[in-house]
């Protein structure tokens, strides 16, 4: 189940999310293999990342996660049998590693495995092996605008670019999945979102079990008809290649994406051609973008790629990106981050370094439309009851909200994720609202793929009492601010059963209202109350009823002043 965190706005809920955003942040920078040169602290950059410096400067954090068995599995070798080998595997694959976490001001975190002694014989723990005991993936997503919680995700995005760049200095051939764990969905992924899960999800196969079910039932969503990839291929940048043989390195102006076949193509040229495999049509085309400072117009070059969407086209789709739908996302994801290439290195360095927490809007500019690497352009799907299928851009605000929240939930089901959700059902129907909390649950298989229970933890804030009443009073912290104080009071769980509660109840038990009916409708019934104290006839009490009955619909306050009315004719007779 979610931990459901509520409160009143400002009461800091949102708080924990950008606290623990920051911290993974942190620690995600200490143990990334690929790092820019001028990231970390130094004489040359003094305002750099320092390791024993968070803006989370203090703090002890403790969780479970199961062990990455690659790492950890028993030495084949070592064991005297087969069932012995098996026998240590299962072991390992259903261990679950306690993790403290503690960070003193000033000083660098200490990650301790608190009960490695029940598995192994209690050693220092490898670089390695304590980026596999983080989480695999840290997911924020936030229906309105949350800068402060999405700020790290925004510097991961530009580390994640960074590293690209790396890899084509280097001409080296490895996965999209960027190294860092932090990925922020907000509203410019959701075509990808979408378009994903639709074509890599096989709803025919009984082991999925119709993940997709959710998106006929409630938005209508039946299936994708066509869309349109365009990716812009002439844009440059600056690279040093690393030549040992070289006696000083020269910079040279190459292709941000490079498209040709030899063998020194970094690795997006590759999944470009999986792509280019599984369209419908394929064909680039150049624009001439006049510029009157400039004697000779420059040239845009971009690659179309069709898709006119059959079981075949997503066949084709699973079999190139190996039945994995993070696979494919992934490289969505990759080529969304590249848009930040003309960022210089003073402007990224400005964005490591900075809480500002208008960041995004200050320095990653919002490009315009030509100029993007990727677009998704053209996104048509079929709904219920409509004969023609329609733009994705034809959806309501709850319908898109919808889809990309239980969307990435699907993307990253298999993966050891922490998810923090901050407010993800404000455009939501009360009908969906009180089945979002199960929706979530059927996104999540109880076994990965190895058969091993799997560590998942999700963390949404809310103010909807329908998400409460699906959750146990265990899952559930309220949050409570001191108006003098301006500081949160307290963080408790509810001192009654939420699960199963009725909204009434909860919006009065936790949320303070006073009534379940509107501030309007309230003030018209106090002067329903004030004529009741003033009347002490049968006939005009009997009129008072009808007229409230008239003007009030249906509500508790509704039923307990007419049942006041009754016990006041009674007393009269």
């Amino acid at each position: 189940n979610p931990y459901i965190l509520a409160g009143m706005n400002g009461s800091g809920k949102s708080n924990v999310l950008e606290t623990l955003a920051e911290i993974f942040y942190h620690l995600d920078c200490i143990y990334l293999q690929h790092k820019p040169a001028y990231f970390d602290k130094s004489k040359e950059n003094k305002n750099g990342f320092d390791p024993k410096t968070s803006s989370i400067n203090a703090y002890e954090l403790e969780y479970f996660t199961h062990l990455d068995q690659v790492l950890f599995s028993p030495d084949k070798e070592n064991s005297e049998n087969e069932d012995e080998y098996f026998a240590k595997l299962d072991q390992v694959l259903y261990h679950k590693a306690h993790i403290k976490i503690t960070k003193k001001v000033k000083e660098r975190p200490l990650i301790e495995w608190l009960n490695e002694a029940e598995l192994r014989t209690p050693q220092e723990l490898t670089q390695l092996e304590i980026k596999s005991l983080l989480p695999e993936y840290v997911v924020g997503y936030a229906s309105g605008n949350n800068e402060t919680l999405s700020i790290p995700f925004h510097k991961s995005r530009i580390l994640q670019y960074d590293e690209y760049l790396s890899n084509l200095e280097a001409r080296e051939f490895i996965s999209p999945a960027p190294e860092s764990s932090m990925v922020y969905l907000d509203e410019r992924y959701s075509q990808a979102i979408i378009l994903t899960n639709l074509l890599m999800w096989n709803q025919g196969e009984s082991d999925t079990h119709n993940v997709l079910q959710p998106f006929n039932d409630y938005v209508g969503l039946l299936d994708v008809e066509s869309f349109r990839l365009v990716l812009r291929l002439d844009k440059k940048i600056l690279i040093q290649p690393k030549d040992e043989e070289a006696e000083e390195e020269v910079a040279l102006l190459a292709n941000l994406m490079p498209l040709a076949t030899s063998e020194s193509s970094p690795f997006v040229r590759s999944y470009i051609e999986k792509l280019r495999r599984c369209a419908t049509v394929v064909f680039e085309e150049e624009e001439r973008e006049e510029d009157f400072l400039e004697e000779e117009p420059s040239l845009k070059n971009y690659l179309y790629l069709d898709y006119k969407v059959n079981e075949e086209t997503k066949k084709a789709f699973r079999f190139h990106f190996e039945n994995d739908p993070l696979q494919l996302f992934e490289f969505f994801q990759l080529l969304l981050s590249l848009d930040v290439c003309d960022l210089s290195i003073p402007e990224k360095q400005y964005i490591y370094n900075s809480s500002n927490i208008y960041l995004v809007d200050e320095t990653i500019t919002k490009l315009i439309e030509d100029d993007r690497i990727l677009r998704f352009k053209d996104f048509k799907i079929q709904k219920k009851k409509l004969k023609k299928a329609i733009s994705t851009k034809a959806l309501s605000d709850g319908e898109h909200q919808f889809l990309h929240a239980l969307g990435l939930c699907l993307l990253f089901r298999n993966e050891r994720a922490l998810f923090l959700l901050d407010e993800p059902e404000t455009h939501f129907n009360p009908d969906w609202k009180a089945k979002f909390i199960s929706s979530i649950r059927n996104c999540f298989p109880e076994l990965s793929p190895y058969g091993n229970p799997m560590m998942r933890e999700m963390l949404i804030t809310t103010h909807s009492p329908f998400l409460i009443s699906d959750s146990r009073m265990e899952y559930v912290l309220f949050f409570k601010k001191n108006e003098a104080t301006n500081k949160v009071e307290s963080a408790l769980r509810p001192d009654f059963q939420t699960f199963g509660s009725s909204v009434n109840k909860i919006a009065i038990r936790i949320f303070g209202m006073p009534n379940t009916i509107g501030a309007f409708a309230a003030s018209k019934l106090d002067k329903f109350k004030k004529e009741l104290s003033e009347l002490d006839q049968k006939d005009e009490l009997e009129d008072l009823i009808r007229r409230t009955q008239k003007e009030l619909g249906e509500s508790v306050e509704r039923t307990l002043f007419v049942n006041q009315v009754f016990e006041k004719i009674k007393s009269l007779q």
